[in-house]
C-alpha cells in the first residue's frame, strides 16, 4: 500500500501531549463521526497464511511481567525485533499503526473511542506473530512461544530496554529521539488502575447511550478522572510520560515499549472482562471490523482461541 498520505491526519492530533491537552472531542463529535462514514479504509487483500496462523494457532504464548522476564527470553525479544527491522517487516508493522483510516483512538470521535482495545489487541496479535516467525529461525530449539511483554504501569521503566531502538523514525529515517521517562504527566499509580478496573462506573463520558464499556474504554484510554476529579492517568500518559517517539500518535510503534505498553492495557481489559463480559462497544456495520485486518470485535474476545494467555490476572 502507499503510506505517503495517510487518511485521518487532519482529525487526529501530532502528539499525545496535545491529545491530552485537548481532552475528549465532545465539541467535534459530529464532525468526526461525518468524517469516519467518508473515511474510505485502506485494506490489503487478504494474507492466507496469516490469517490461517490466527485462527488456529499451535501453542499458546505466555505474555509476562517483564520484570520478571527472564535473561533469555529479554535477549530473545530484542533479538527478534532487531530481525523484523533489518527484513524491513517491523516498518510495515508501523504503518499498520500510521494509518489513521483504522479510526483507532478515542481522539477521533465515538467510533475511535470503541475501537481502541479490540483495534490494538488485533495489532499486538499481528506483532506477536511475527515476533514469533522470526525466533523460531533465530531460536530453533527453543521449547515455548515468545509472547509480548507488558508492562506495569506502576513501575519503573524496564532497565534491559533502556537506549533499544532499533528502529528508524520512518517519517526521517533517522534515529529516533530518545525517551524522556518522566513526568509530567505523571504515569498511572497502582491506586489509579484499580480506579480504571473497579470503579469505571464513576467515569462520566458525556456520551449518548453510555455503558459500562464505554465507560471502562474511557477511562483506560486516558479520558477519565480520579474520585477526586483529577485527572486519572492512563494508556495518553503513558506514551507522553516515556516520550521521544513514543509521544507521536502515529509513529509510537517505533519504540518497542509501544507493545509493552499496549500489552498491559490489554491485560487490564482481559481482567475486567472476567466481571464485565456482557460489556461491549455500540459498534455496527463495517466499524465492527478491525481493518486492515478481516476479524470483527467479536472474534477477538476470546484471547485462548488467539493463542496467547497472560501470567496473571491480577492487579
Amino acid at each position: 500500500m502507499n503510506h505517503s498520505h495517510h487518511p485521518g491526519e487532519h482529525d487526529h492530533p501530532e502528539t499525545f501531549d496535545a491529545v491530552i491537552t485537548q481532552g475528549f472531542p465532545h465539541d467535534k463529535l459530529k464532525l468526526l463521526a461525518k468524517l469516519n462514514k467518508e473515511r474510505v479504509r485502506e485494506k490489503p487483500a487478504p494474507r492466507a497464511a496469516r490469517i490461517a496462523r490466527l485462527a488456529a494457532p499451535v501453542a499458546t504464548a505466555v505474555r509476562q511481567d517483564q520484570a520478571k522476564l527472564s535473561r533469555a527470553k529479554r535477549t530473545a525479544f530484542r533479538n527478534a525485533i532487531v530481525r523484523l527491522a533489518e527484513e524491513g517487516k517491523y516498518l510495515e508493522l508501523i504503518r499498520d499503526h500510521m494509518d489513521m483510516s483504522h479510526t483507532m483512538h478515542g481522539s477521533m470521535g465515538e467510533v475511535g473511542l470503541y475501537r481502541f482495545l479490540a483495534w490494538h489487541r488485533r495489532y499486538l496479535l499481528e506483532m506477536e506473530r511475527e515476533l514469533q516467525r522470526v525466533d523460531a529461525i533465530l531460536r530453533p530449539r527453543a521449547t515455548s512461544k515468545l509472547g509480548i511483554p507488558y508492562w506495569r504501569w506502576q513501575d519503573r521503566f524496564p532497565g534491559w530496554l533502556s537506549g533499544f531502538l532499533p528502529a528508524t523514525d520512518p517519517n526521517t529515517g533517522l534515529a529516533p529521539p530518545p525517551r524522556k521517562n518522566a513526568s509530567p504527566p505523571p504515569k498511572a499509580k497502582a491506586a489509579d488502575i484499580a480506579i480504571i478496573v473497579n470503579q469505571f462506573s464513576i467515569q462520566n463520558t458525556g456520551l449518548t447511550d453510555e455503558n459500562d464499556y464505554t465507560k471502562f474504554t474511557y477511562g483506560i484510554e486516558g479520558w477519565g478522572v480520579r474520585p477526586n476529579g483529577t485527572s486519572l492517568p492512563a494508556h495518553n500518559h503513558g506514551h507522553s510520560w516515556i516520550g521521544g517517539i513514543m509521544n507521536n500518535t502515529r509513529t509510537s510503534p517505533t519504540d518497542p515499549m509501544f507493545w509493552l505498553h499496549h500489552a498491559e492495557i490489554d491485560r487490564l481489559w482481559q481482567i475486567w472482562r472476567q466481571d464485565n463480559s456482557a460489556a461491549a462497544p455500540r459498534l455496527e456495520g463495517s466499524d465492527r471490523i478491525m481493518d486492515p485486518w478481516e476479524e470483527s470485535y467479536d472474534d477477538l474476545l476470546d484471547i485462548t482461541a488467539l493463542g496467547y494467555a497472560y501470567d496473571s490476572t491480577s492487579l
